[in-house]
């Protein structure tokens, strides 16, 4: 296959390396930096909602994805004591949107994109990137810090929300039963949970506040005495839980999406558009980002494929991080009456518009190429 050209891709990410496989299959000479010693996932857990789907389909990774995650059974939230404020059924939005919605292990998804990597791709680690690589194409894909976010859009910035989040996957043998997908609302904290089958149960949980420096033992101590009294098995996954394990990091997103893409340079994914992680979305939009400018790659020449995945991606990304950030307003109060009126509005807000709107959300899919294909 003749080189459409070099691209270097910066950050293997899970966006970083789905955009670098997809551009390798599209007859790109592909170089991959990344400036930890190893590709690795730091992460837990995650959910890919349809339009994830969708893009890992694109990918040719549909069946694999399938194999490792959970389909989810139901989502909705509940009050600490156990009973449901809202429900939907994770089905019909399935047959409205033609994907399901699975729950994955960070790592397993990693892995598999790493794996989906073609041998040519010049993969180098222990690389940090100050300036911009010299390549026909650059795609930042360096995360919520990055640096070729920095260097395209020196003035953008993230917004600190005032609160933090724990996240933490506990293997399967010492994981308690009982766990079912959902989120548990109480007075400015929140826990959710995921069965990851053979994996074990993801967990998260958000609390008001700086992030802790103290030792991970004891911000799991602190948690214990947070959640005490919640349902099971809320406790039971703290307990179970390794300090090893534990993730712990402030709430943030960028207050203004930047252009995603000038002249050569293109962001995907957390360079581009860090958000709240309130919607589960940060990750399917990196894929999304992915595929859509691997496709459009496909049909163009550099500048004017970029500038029309900046016009096609921004307006869309900015909705969602503007979204997000609003439901995490909602979600996350924690006066007296603030709470009152969330779980007022989650009682009375009708199943079938709550699934629309998850609709609306996940409602993507990836754009066709002239030739009826989406990536080769």
């Amino acid at each position: 296959m003749r080189h459409k050209g070099h691209a270097v891709v910066v950050g293997g990410g899970i966006g970083g390396l789905a955009v670098a496989g997809a551009l390798d299959r599209s007859g790109w000479r592909v170089t991959l930096l990344e400036r930890q010693p190893t590709i690795g996932a730091a992460g837990a857990g995650l959910l890919l909602a349809a339009n994830a789907v969708h893009a890992l389909r694109a990918l040719g990774l549909g069946g694999r994805v399938a194999r490792i995650g959970t389909p989810v059974a139901s989502v909705g939230f509940r009050r600490p004591d156990g009973s449901w404020l809202s429900r939907i059924d994770p089905a019909r939005v399935a047959a409205r949107l033609g994907a399901p919605t699975l729950a994955v292990a960070r790592p397993a998804l990693h892995a598999l994109l790493l794996d989906a990597l073609g041998p040519t791709v010049d993969v180098r680690t222990g690389t940090e990137v100050r300036v911009l690589p010299d390549a026909d194409l650059v795609v930042g894909a360096d995360g919520i810090g990055s640096a070729i976010r920095g260097l395209l859009a020196p003035r953008s910035l993230l917004l600190d929300t005032g609160h933090v989040a724990w996240r933490a996957l506990v293997p399967a043998g010492r994981a308690p039963t009982g766990a079912t997908f959902g989120e548990t609302l109480g007075a400015g904290l929140r826990f959710g949970c995921a069965p990851l089958g053979p994996d074990g149960v993801y967990w998260y949980a958000t609390a008001p506040g700086p992030a802790r420096s103290t030792p991970p033992a004891a911000q799991l101590r602190e948690l214990a005495d947070r959640f005490a009294g919640w349902h099971a098995p809320v406790g039971d996954l703290i307990a179970a839980t390794d300090p090893a394990d534990l993730l712990h990091h402030p709430l943030a997103g960028i207050r203004v999406v930047p252009p995603m893409a000038v002249g050569s340079v293109a962001l995907v994914g957390d360079a581009a558009h860090p958000m709240t992680p309130n919607l589960g979305q940060g990750a399917c939009l990196a894929l999304e980002d992915a595929v859509t400018l691997a496709a459009l790659l496909g049909t163009d020449d550099v500048a004017p494929a970029l500038a029309r995945y900046d016009r096609e991606r921004r307006p869309r990304a900015a909705r969602i991080v503007r979204r997000s950030r609003s439901a995490g307003r909602f979600l996350q109060a924690g006066s007296p009456l603030g709470t009152r009126l969330r779980d007022l509005a989650l009682t009375a807000t009708p199943a079938r518009f709550a699934e629309s709107g998850a609709v609306a959300l996940a409602g993507w899919t990836p754009p066709t190429l002239p030739e009826g294909k989406v990536l080769p």
